[in-house]
C-alpha cells in the first residue's frame, strides 16, 4: 500500500467514526499523532477496527499500544511492526 492509499483509507475510517468532522481530517498526514485527531477512545478503537476490516488483518494489542502517529498505524496496515524510536 502506498502512503496515498493509506491516507485515503484513514480518511474513510475517520469519516465513519466522526462523520461530522470530515473537513477536520482533509489535510492529515502520516506524521499526525493519534492525539491530533481529537477522538475519544471508543472512536479511536472503532477507527482501528474499520482499518483492520479493510486490510483483512488483526493488529496485535502489543503493537497497538505502541501507536503514537498515523505512520505507526500505516506500518500495521502494511503488515509491519511499529517502530519505536
Amino acid at each position: 500500500m502506498t502512503d496515498d492509499e493509506i491516507i485515503a483509507l484513514l480518511k474513510k475510517a475517520l469519516a465513519e467514526v466522526a462523520p461530522g468532522r470530515t473537513a477536520d481530517f482533509d489535510k492529515i498526514t502520516l506524521e499526525a499523532t493519534i492525539d491530533d485527531l481529537d477522538l475519544d477512545s471508543i472512536s479511536t478503537m472503532e477507527m482501528v477496527g474499520y482499518l483492520e476490516e479493510q486490510v483483512d488483518a488483526l493488529f496485535p494489542d502489543e503493537e497497538l499500544a505502541k501507536v503514537k502517529k498515523l505512520a505507526d498505524l500505516a506500518a500495521l496496515m502494511r503488515g509491519s511492526r511499529v517502530n519505536v524510536a
